[in-house]
């Protein structure tokens, strides 16, 4: 497909590339953002529970996942990313005290195949680069085909009526130099029901996190914070688009 190409070109020379070197690095990765907190109190899906992730990228999903005991297994379409994704996953394993189930392979959603299913399948701002709803719709189907019954499966993607979308998308901020489309939460919501899935719930996340992409200079971290903390705090503790088979 023509996205993935674009992804793979796009990442061949750098990109999600993280590491951990130390035991301080670990206890951050260790520390589950509030989206999976929140995932995880709306589903009650707990370690060792496995879990699968589309365009897993540099691995920092995974690997918080997977310090945490879940048994994770990742895809990227670019080879490159998935070299990056396990040595960081390598770096990690070091530092736990248990060992960690996390495995990644370089693969394309569209030809992929497997006997597996998941407890939980998720992805991060993919699904919205794919521009044509027939090749949506195939990912979704792919994602249902990778879920256990009763499992769920979890999207985030970029919110089209943000009031920052247009200035991000002009300035190819935040990763937005590969095109993608704008969802709406109807859109979003639609696109699930399309799939078959049922108790389809979508919530605001990180709703300032285009900070991270607009602000400049040495400010820019502690602004983001700043911004970030402010938000979540004032924001309902909804969150998250989550959907169970």
């Amino acid at each position: 497909m023509e996205t993935s190409n674009k992804w793979v070109e796009n990442l061949r020379d750098g990109g999600y590339e993280h590491h951990c070197s130390s035991h301080k690095d670990f206890t951050r990765i260790k520390k589950l953002r509030r989206i999976w907190l929140e995932t995880i109190k709306r589903t009650q899906i707990n370690s060792p529970a496995t879990a699968f992730e589309l365009g897993c990228g540099g691995g920092c999903h995974l690997a918080a996942l997977a310090v945490n005991g879940f048994q994770v297994h990742g895809i990227d379409v670019s080879p490159q990313v998935v070299d990056r994704c396990q040595n960081y996953l390598n770096e990690v394993s070091q530092f736990a005290v248990t060992p960690i189930s996390a495995t990644v392979e370089n693969a394309d959603i569209f030809e992929y195949e497997t006997n597996a299913k998941y407890d939980l399948v998720y992805h991060f701002g993919v699904i919205e680069h794919f521009l044509e709803l027939s090749e949506r719709m195939i990912v979704w189907e792919k994602l249902y085909q990778l879920t256990k019954p009763g499992g769920w499966m979890m999207s985030a993607v970029p919110n089209g009526s943000h009031f920052w979308r247009e200035y991000i998308r002009q300035n190819n901020l935040c990763g937005y130099h590969i095109p993608e489309i704008d969802y709406s939460v109807k859109l979003h919501q639609q696109e699930f029901l399309d799939s078959g899935l049922v108790e389809v719930i979508a919530i605001p996340w990180n709703y300032f996190g285009f900070a991270e992409g607009i602000v400049k200079g040495r400010f820019s971290k502690g602004l983001a914070r700043v911004v970030h903390l402010s938000s979540n705090l004032l924001m309902p503790l909804t969150h998250i688009p989550h959907f169970k088979k």
